[in-house]
């Protein structure tokens, strides 16, 4: 990972005021200098190589064996803010100026850091004071010109790329963050010169034919426009937005059936990119609802306690069956049919059913779509119906049918 491509991702939120300083502690000299020399050189090959969090453990070696090490502090803010760990970065960037006032590459970054979190005012006093202490550092300038940006001072923050790309004019990142900031005052023709010259340094940027697209769009030029599109999409095939921008210059091109497909190939990459994140929420949430629920159902039914009469033996228990649209269990035993409510039915007053098997005339199912029914009339004319899902009615009838309940042919299902 290099500077350039740290300044491409660095975007800023919202004005507010530094932090003041913190006094400079009275700890005593380490020990172990060498060994804190050792471990920055080693965390910085680890930086280099993307290999972050293998470079904070070892940056934190580094502080440990020399705790007063400005480079330290300041190399371990560096990746710290780069992971998105921004309020400890913030800390050691200020631990890292304060030990060393001189150490300029620890104001940049210790700007960089406070920028991140929207505190541009702070941000720009400590890009100023590390420029002051080295006006040839060009990551500084970006720097400032990228909080400048975000500040709607594009002026000055053009001023300020301007002075990044004359220090280190093979930077990419300056000549793409300049056309921006050109782009966002309206100079859309300038933006396009800048995007050229991103171009002619590495032409394999989609960025930079991204850029100069969007720009060439802006002054009317639709075909230069489609053509730097298409180049972005064939450098960057995985990019949703280059897809999307692409389709959007089709669809004023007329060309309805390219901007159709692709809106198409941009949406479905931005499912993709999204789609792990989303069901990683999604069976989250439901993982929750389930567990949710499963309480519920556990305290409601199991609530429903049935204990067999001495000498008698349960066979069965089917819950979600209803009666008189009550919810409960239909229980089988050796002696009895019993309808149990669930248990906050029976708060509100309703009563068991029991059901002598010798009372029993006959019993007929029924099932639909929705659901089902069963229904058992007795010896005294008595008709009792219960509803219930059809997973439960399959089983249930099968099982009545097992027991010789009615007569044969009235257990039907339709």
């Amino acid at each position: 990972m290099t500077k350039r491509f740290l300044l491409l991702a660095f975007t800023l939120l919202i004005v507010a005021e530094a932090p003041a300083l913190a006094e400079p502690e009275t700890a005593t000299a380490s020990a172990n200098p060498h060994d804190a020399l050792g471990f920055i050189e080693q965390g910085d090959k680890l930086f280099h190589a993307d290999k972050l969090n293998e470079a904070i453990s070892t940056y934190r070696r580094a502080t440990h064996a020399a705790p007063l090490n400005s480079t330290a502090h300041e190399r371990l803010a560096r990746v710290l803010g780069l992971t998105g760990a921004l309020f400890e970065a913030e800390q050691e960037a200020r631990r890292a100026v304060t030990l060393d006032g001189k150490n300029a590459a620890a104001h940049t970054w210790y700007g960089w850091v406070l920028g991140r979190q929207g505190k541009y005012k702070a941000a720009l006093a400590e890009e100023a004071v590390a420029i002051d202490l080295d006006d040839s550092n060009a990551f500084a300038y970006q720097t400032m010109g990228l909080i400048l940006t975000s500040t709607g001072d594009f002026n000055q923050a053009i001023s300020a790329y301007d002075r990044a790309i004359k220090l280190d004019p093979d930077d990419l990142g300056s000549y793409l963050n300049m056309a921006a900031a050109m782009g966002r005052k309206g100079d859309f023709a300038g933006a396009a010169s800048v995007y050229r010259k991103a171009i002619s340094l590495n032409n394999s940027s989609s960025a930079a034919h991204l850029g100069l697209g969007s720009a060439l769009g802006k002054i009317g030029d639709l075909d230069g426009q489609v053509k730097e599109l298409q180049t972005a999409v064939a450098l960057a095939p995985k990019s949703a937005n280059a897809h999307g921008r692409l389709g959007f210059a089709l669809s004023q091109k007329k060309d309805v059936r390219g901007a159709i497909r692709e809106g198409l190939v941009a949406s479905v990459l931005r499912v993709e990119s999204s789609w792990s994140a989303f069901m990683r929420a999604f069976i989250t949430t439901w993982a929750a609802v389930f567990l949710v629920f499963g309480a519920v159902f556990a305290f409601v039914f199991l609530g429903s306690r049935f204990k067999p009469q001495p000498g008698e033996e349960l066979l069965s228990s089917f819950f979600l069956v209803f009666y008189k649209d009550r919810p409960g269990r239909f229980i089988i035993t050796s002696r009895r049919l019993v309808y149990v409510p669930e248990a906050v039915s029976q708060w509100f007053g309703v009563t068991r059913l029991s059901i002598e098997r010798e009372q029993v005339e006959s019993i007929k199912c029924s099932s639909s779509v929705s659901g089902g029914s069963l229904s058992i009339a007795t010896k005294d004319g008595v008709h009792h119906k219960f509803s219930m899902p059809n997973l439960v009615l399959d089983p249930l009838s099968r099982k009545l049918d097992g027991q010789n309940l009615g007569t044969q042919s009235d257990l039907v299902s339709a």
